[in-house]
Protein backbone atom coordinates (compact mmCIF):
# COMPACT_ATOMS: atom_id res chain seq x y z
CA UNK A 1 0.00 0.00 0.00
CA UNK A 2 1.38 3.35 -0.96
CA UNK A 3 0.42 5.47 2.03
CA UNK A 4 2.51 8.34 0.73
CA UNK A 5 0.10 8.72 -2.21
CA UNK A 6 -3.06 8.91 -0.11
CA UNK A 7 -5.02 12.16 -0.04
CA UNK A 8 -5.65 14.13 3.13
CA UNK A 9 -8.66 12.75 5.02
CA UNK A 10 -8.79 9.69 2.76
CA UNK A 11 -10.16 6.35 3.89
CA UNK A 12 -8.91 2.80 3.45
CA UNK A 13 -11.48 0.01 3.66
CA UNK A 14 -9.96 -3.32 4.64
CA UNK A 15 -11.87 -6.46 3.68
CA UNK A 16 -10.58 -9.82 2.52
CA UNK A 17 -7.12 -10.78 3.65
CA UNK A 18 -7.14 -14.39 2.46
CA UNK A 19 -3.61 -14.07 1.06
CA UNK A 20 -2.43 -13.38 4.63
CA UNK A 21 -3.75 -16.63 6.12
CA UNK A 22 -0.49 -18.53 5.64
CA UNK A 23 2.13 -15.80 5.48
CA UNK A 24 3.78 -13.06 7.44
CA UNK A 25 1.78 -9.83 7.80
CA UNK A 26 2.55 -7.05 5.36
CA UNK A 27 4.81 -4.43 6.92
CA UNK A 28 3.39 -0.91 6.77
CA UNK A 29 5.81 1.56 5.25
CA UNK A 30 5.51 5.31 5.54
CA UNK A 31 3.10 5.01 8.48
CA UNK A 32 3.68 8.71 9.15
CA UNK A 33 1.33 9.46 6.24
CA UNK A 34 -1.57 8.15 8.34
CA UNK A 35 -0.91 10.92 10.85
CA UNK A 36 0.08 13.69 8.46
CA UNK A 37 -2.84 13.08 6.06
CA UNK A 38 -5.34 12.11 8.77
CA UNK A 39 -6.07 8.84 6.99
CA UNK A 40 -8.80 6.60 8.38
CA UNK A 41 -8.29 2.85 8.01
CA UNK A 42 -11.15 0.58 9.02
CA UNK A 43 -11.90 -3.08 8.54
CA UNK A 44 -15.33 -4.42 7.73
CA UNK A 45 -16.97 -7.80 7.49
CA UNK A 46 -19.46 -8.17 4.65
CA UNK A 47 -21.77 -10.46 6.62
CA UNK A 48 -22.41 -7.64 9.11
CA UNK A 49 -24.20 -5.72 6.35
CA UNK A 50 -26.43 -8.40 4.79
CA UNK A 51 -29.67 -6.39 5.17
CA UNK A 52 -28.19 -3.80 2.77
CA UNK A 53 -27.28 -6.40 0.12
CA UNK A 54 -30.45 -6.21 -2.08
CA UNK A 55 -30.18 -2.43 -2.54
CA UNK A 56 -26.41 -2.59 -3.01
CA UNK A 57 -26.72 -5.37 -5.60
CA UNK A 58 -29.24 -3.34 -7.60
CA UNK A 59 -27.12 -0.17 -7.52
CA UNK A 60 -23.84 -1.94 -8.26
CA UNK A 61 -25.35 -3.95 -11.12
CA UNK A 62 -26.56 -0.72 -12.73
CA UNK A 63 -23.11 0.88 -12.36
CA UNK A 64 -21.41 -2.17 -13.92
CA UNK A 65 -23.94 -2.27 -16.79
CA UNK A 66 -23.32 1.44 -17.45
CA UNK A 67 -19.55 0.87 -17.51
CA UNK A 68 -18.88 3.13 -14.52
CA UNK A 69 -17.53 0.25 -12.45
CA UNK A 70 -15.06 -2.17 -13.97
CA UNK A 71 -13.85 -5.35 -12.34
CA UNK A 72 -11.23 -7.99 -12.95
CA UNK A 73 -11.34 -11.66 -12.18
CA UNK A 74 -8.92 -14.53 -12.51
CA UNK A 75 -10.28 -17.47 -14.50
CA UNK A 76 -8.83 -20.97 -14.38
CA UNK A 77 -10.11 -23.21 -17.19
CA UNK A 78 -11.12 -26.75 -16.25
CA UNK A 79 -11.50 -28.73 -13.04
CA UNK A 80 -7.88 -29.89 -13.25
CA UNK A 81 -6.78 -26.28 -12.73
CA UNK A 82 -8.91 -25.85 -9.57
CA UNK A 83 -6.23 -26.93 -7.04
CA UNK A 84 -3.66 -24.60 -8.62
CA UNK A 85 -6.21 -21.76 -8.66
CA UNK A 86 -7.08 -22.32 -4.99
CA UNK A 87 -3.43 -22.34 -3.93
CA UNK A 88 -2.86 -19.18 -5.97
CA UNK A 89 -5.85 -17.58 -4.23
CA UNK A 90 -4.32 -18.31 -0.83
CA UNK A 91 -1.03 -16.79 -2.00
CA UNK A 92 -2.70 -13.66 -3.36
CA UNK A 93 -1.83 -14.44 -6.98
CA UNK A 94 -5.33 -13.78 -8.32
CA UNK A 95 -6.96 -10.51 -9.39
CA UNK A 96 -10.44 -9.91 -7.98
CA UNK A 97 -12.60 -13.00 -7.80
CA UNK A 98 -11.02 -16.36 -8.55
CA UNK A 99 -13.25 -18.42 -10.87
CA UNK A 100 -12.86 -21.98 -12.13
CA UNK A 101 -14.67 -22.29 -15.46
CA UNK A 102 -15.90 -25.83 -16.03
CA UNK A 103 -17.41 -25.43 -19.51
Amino acid sequence: MLLGRMNAFSRIAVCGLISQYNSEPYPMKNIGSVLINRIKMQGFIVSEHLPRWPVALKELSAEIAAGRIKYRESVAHGLRKAPEAFIGLLKGQNFGKQVVKLI
